[in-house]
């Protein structure tokens, strides 16, 4: 005979299986503050490559500017300026990452309880049964 539970149970563990895998697998193998530095230290590397862009397109669009006026203290303030404004913007976009991957581990950890919970459920059906059968 069918067990309607079971079988309910089961659909929304194929669903979790389905949509949610990887995040599920993915989420279970850190903890929240090694997920974070995980992706903080990715975000540190992709950071220093788009201030680097940014600063040469910036430089290529001021080249004739700067070929013109070039002078040995401007070029010392200049590059003091550019370090502030990498700290600045490393600041920010390492706290704009780290609240985002925090948020999102805390999503992924909810739905992984709801795909175990769907487990501890299905794992009882079978146990009773079990019971039942001897």
């Amino acid at each position: 005979m069918i067990n309607e539970e079971r079988v309910k149970e089961l659909y929304q563990m194929a669903l979790c299986d389905q949509k949610e895998e990887k995040a599920i697998q993915k989420n279970g193998e850190y903890y929240r503050s090694d997920y974070v530095s995980k992706e903080l230290i990715k975000s540190f590397f992709t950071g220093t490559i788009a201030f680097g862009l940014l600063l040469l397109l910036w430089g290529l669009d001021r080249i004739e500017t700067m070929k013109e006026n070039i002078r040995m203290d401007d070029l010392l303030s200049n590059s003091v300026v550019i370090v502030l404004l990498y700290i600045a913007f490393m600041a920010v976009y390492l706290l704009v990452t780290a609240i985002v991957y925090y948020q999102r581990y805390g999503k992924e950890r909810r739905k992984r309880k709801k795909y175990c919970g769907h487990l501890k459920k299905i794992n009882k059906m079978y146990e009773r049964e079990d019971k039942l059968k001897v």
